[in-house]
């Protein structure tokens, strides 16, 4: 009986949206934000905040090294006081400790960093959307990517493709076989990026 229920259930739905003039959009975050100027000026920003804090810690990190290089070496030594050995052996524990909780505040500072700037962005991105959807009669935008980029659609054509309109809403003036080109471009760095880091 439940079977049956939501048979009909489901008739109902797929006859109500027959009645109706469904009309369906794509595009997706992946595909617009590399276009949008005041978003790549964020990711310029993280990113020099982030090679400072790096730097910062490696600094830290290889001066952690040297002093544990000197300890190893001072233990080695004849005339080595256990006493003293023992305080520096604490100070070294002590400093790893604090360069461990500093990387976890730099991360946190970056999250936070990156929240402050991105929320602002992401946020006019879905008003253009909402504006492209009511201005084109679309029933549904849908996001043709996942969380991670990935694909979400099996099937799709570009016909329904609205990212052009929304780069256009937020002031990105593009066509859509230049928005191929750049977008393929992206990828392609993006695959040499990915390759360099592998060597």
């Amino acid at each position: 009986m439940k079977k049956i229920f939501l048979l009909l259930i489901l008739f109902a739905f797929t006859a109500s949206l027959q009645a109706q003039d469904v009309k369906i959009g794509y595009t997706s975050a992946y595909l617009i934000l590399p276009h949008v100027p005041a978003y790549m000026k964020a990711q310029d920003s993280l990113k020099k905040t982030e090679t400072t804090l790096t730097n910062t810690l490696m600094e830290k990190q290889k001066d952690f090294e040297a002093k544990v290089k000197k300890f190893e070496a001072d233990r080695q030594s004849p005339n080595a006081i256990p006493v003293l050995l023992q305080t520096r052996a604490n100070e070294l524990q002590k400093l790893q400790q604090e360069i461990t909780q500093e990387r976890d505040l730099y991360t946190q500072e970056l999250q936070k960093m990156q929240a402050k700037l991105q929320t602002p962005i992401l946020q006019k991105v879905k008003t253009a959307i909402e504006e492209v959807g009511k201005e084109n009669g679309y029933t549904f935008i849908l996001s043709s990517q996942d969380g991670m980029g990935q694909d979400n659609f099996l099937f799709s054509t570009d016909k329904i493709n609205v990212t052009v309109l929304v780069l256009n809403k937020l002031g990105v003036k593009m066509t859509a076989a230049e928005l191929e080109a750049a977008n393929a471009k992206l990828e392609a760095e993006a695959i040499a990026a990915e390759k360099a880091a592998q060597k």
